[in-house]
């Protein structure tokens, strides 16, 4: 019974390990159909532009299409369209790629028109050395954006004709750039990258400007303190005669009013009235005021010297912000605020 069980347990892990795989592969079928179409649009486009003598538009439609649906037919397509192009190196490699494409789909006859394409341009390939003498810890050699390995230094590899350009860069020192123009198939030319200096102590210390710019800075907080406190100055200004004529018009209705509750004399309630809207007016505009003078003092006792940095900026004007308060006050004839602080 034991041996039964296990059995129907395998039927049952296999069955649903079929499942699962099988559910992967329906997830996946529209993705890899929707790579086909496209691959096939820019196939037959690319066979139209090259029948054409576009060659330049056909070989990256031909790249794009074997990127989207790989396969040894569309490679010895972009072989040909690279090799008519002339882009030997592109052409050769990728006719060795399609050889090995082919060899892997059983199509002997595929690889055997492949190996004689490429085998026909290996004498035409121009060729770039690349020599690094002494090279820098973590140096990093480019050849036209790509970078190269350490195995490939001193070895001449096959290269389209046209510009070429070589960098070299490590941490700490010089880059090392240079540009050489490969003219026609069967060129051999080396570049020998150097050296690299190592960068001056100038150049690679960069916080000289630092106190200058924190001395601007200090000027420009300064600068920024009087101009708010000066506009809280104007405000408390205006708090104190808005303060006034409250406490003017409140004097004038009561004058013409002195019993509480209801008063005959329309002067009396229009003053009345306006006492209350100057008083309203008086009290925030000596809070906007006192605010004014209260921030303004601030950043201009808190502003950078030349010699301060941004850090203990920062943390002085918090705490001189908080080391501050603004009280506001009033009764029923006058207006005021009180500011607070410790400098």
């Amino acid at each position: 019974m034991s041996s039964i069980r296990r059995h129907r347990f395998s039927r049952a892990r296999s069955f649903a390990f079929a499942l699962t795989v099988a559910g992967l592969v329906l997830r996946a079928a529209p993705a890899l159909a929707g790579n086909e179409a496209a691959a096939e649009a820019l196939f037959v486009e690319a066979k139209k532009l090259a029948a054409e003598g576009k060659l330049a538009e056909a070989c990256p439609k031909f790249a794009e299409s074997n990127r989207l649906d790989r396969g040894a037919g569309t490679l010895i397509h972009l072989a040909d369209c690279y090799e008519k192009n002339h882009e030997a190196a592109s052409a050769w490699a990728t006719f060795r790629e399609a050889a090995s494409a082919a060899q892997g789909l059983g199509r002997a006859d595929w690889e055997k028109l492949a190996n004689q394409r490429a085998a026909a341009l290996e004498p035409k390939l121009a060729k770039l050395t690349i020599k690094v003498t002494d090279p820098a810890e973590k140096i990093e050699v480019t050849r036209d954006g790509t970078p190269t390995s350490q195995a490939s230094w001193g070895v001449a590899i096959p290269v389209d004709v046209g510009t070429h350009t070589v960098q070299a860069s490590a941490p700490g020192r010089k880059p090392f750039k240079t540009s050489l123009v490969i003219r026609t198939d069967g060129d051999r030319d080396t570049v020998v990258v150097p050296k690299l200096d190592a960068q001056s102590s100038a150049a690679a210390s960069t916080p000289a400007p630092a106190a200058a710019d924190t001395a601007s800075s200090g000027s420009s907080q300064r600068t920024i303190g009087y101009v708010v406190g000066g506009i809280g100055i104007v405000g408390l200004g205006v708090g104190a005669v808005t303060g006034l004529i409250a406490i003017g018009n409140n004097n004038d209705s009561k004058a013409a009013c002195p019993e509480a509750g209801a008063c005959a004399s329309n002067d009396a309630v229009e003053a009345a009235d306006s006492a209350k809207k100057m008083g309203t007016v008086s009290t925030i505009a000596f809070i906007a005021g006192g605010l004014g003078v209260a921030f303004g003092a601030v950043l201009v006792l808190t502003a950078p010297s030349s010699s301060s940095d941004r850090a203990s900026v920062t943390t002085k004007t918090a705490a001189s912000a908080r080391s501050f308060r603004v009280v506001p006050s009033s009764d029923g004839r006058s207006a005021g605020m009180s500011v607070m602080g410790v400098f």
